[in-house]
């Protein structure tokens, strides 16, 4: 069973993509200290139309990297 805390403003789906976003980004990456802050954007982006994300060119599946972009300037890979 999967757990995520109680006051996340990502669903299950979006915080799966998250761990799956920031897993790709390879071993010892572990930037847990800012996630929530991290996690109240990516639920600010996602609650956007796709139209308004594409104005700003992104989509959904770019979120996470968008979020992190300052620490992972690549997105990902």
């Amino acid at each position: 069973m999967r757990f995520r805390p109680a006051n996340s403003p990502l669903s299950p789906a979006q915080s799966a993509a998250l761990d799956w976003f920031l897993a790709a980004q390879g071993q010892g990456f572990n930037p847990g200290i800012d996630r929530p802050a991290r996690e109240a954007a990516l639920a600010q982006l996602d609650a956007l139309p796709d139209g308004a994300l594409r104005s700003m060119g992104l989509s959904r599946a770019t979120l996470p990297a968008h979020v992190y972009r300052d620490l992972i300037p690549k997105g990902p890979t």
